[in-house]
């Protein structure tokens, strides 16, 4: 009696513990519920003080959201722009790097390639009006030979392309095209830059693997017009063009007189030419 009487204090005891552990995690839960939801309250608040121009305000929300969150990519990315605003580049530039820095550690952010863009965009931007923008480009340069090749040299094609110097930008796209060829991204702004520096040759080869990889994207299918190039299915990559109805390689031999019950083929000895798909 007295062994089973220990027996069932043990296990209340267990019982306990794991209920315990249950109500923890709920809220733990609930608590991190809440803060992702004053984060995106206070996100809000700050892009509501930003379309009004009250630039210094709307950066105290967004530095709010991202001590209520860490993982608010999109308010870093805010934040920073808000600083770009105010003149503030060093900062701006902080909070670029930050908000892509998070993004690789996201779940949700690894996968928001098109947000992606916007902070890649702001950042750029922030470096080539940055005091230290000299330090800057030789960082992204040294980057660029390491992993994150495509996106370091892109990133200089932009910086580049904001500073007015063309041949360096054309330069930087071009090594961004080189390590990452089936990136639309770099693909459309390369063509895009090229358009505008009026080398449509050259335009061209990027604006046509752009429409390849998206051939949905306006901005392409415009530039392209522009230039003299009708977009259709003839642009496409071969593989992304619709598949014949004959398969590849030898078209397989026929037996007529299976086919019309007249029992099996006499062979001759002579093999069958095999025809090949043009």
């Amino acid at each position: 009696m007295e062994v089973a009487v220990r027996f069932e204090s043990r296990r209340s005891l267990s019982n306990a513990k794991y209920l315990f552990l249950a109500a923890l995690i709920g809220v733990m839960l609930v608590g991190c519920a809440d803060i992702i939801t004053y984060s995106k309250d206070s996100r809000k608040h700050g892009l509501e003080l930003y379309n009004q121009e009250q630039y210094a305000d709307a950066a105290g929300a967004f530095r709010n959201a991202t001590k209520q969150n860490p993982l608010d990519y999109q308010s870093y990315c805010y934040l920073g722009e808000s600083y770009e605003q105010l003149g503030q580049h060093e900062q701006a530039i902080h909070a670029f790097r930050t908000s892509l820095e998070v993004m690789n550690k996201d779940v949700i952010g690894k996968h928001d390639i098109a947000f992606r863009q916007n902070v890649l965009n702001g950042y750029a931007s922030a470096i080539s009006k940055a005091d230290t923008r000299e330090a800057e480009i030789n960082d992204l340069e040294s980057h660029a030979k390491g992993d994150g090749a495509a996106e370091n040299w892109f990133v200089l094609g932009k910086v580049f392309a904001f500073k007015g110097d063309p041949d360096s930008g054309i330069d930087a796209y071009s090594r961004a095209t080189l390590s990452d060829p089936d990136n639309f991204y770099i693909a459309k702004e390369y063509g895009l830059y090229l358009q505008r520096l009026g080398q449509n040759q050259k335009a061209e080869t990027a604006l046509r693997k752009a429409y390849s990889l998206n051939p949905q994207d306006v901005e392409v299918t415009n530039a392209l017009r522009s230039i003299g190039v009708v977009p259709g299915p003839s642009l496409e990559d071969q593989s992304a063009l619709a598949k014949p109805i004959i398969p590849r390689g030898p078209i397989p031999e026929v037996d007529i007189n299976k086919l019309t019950g007249n029992g099996p083929a006499q062979s001759n000895g002579a093999a069958a030419a095999s025809v090949p798909r043009d």
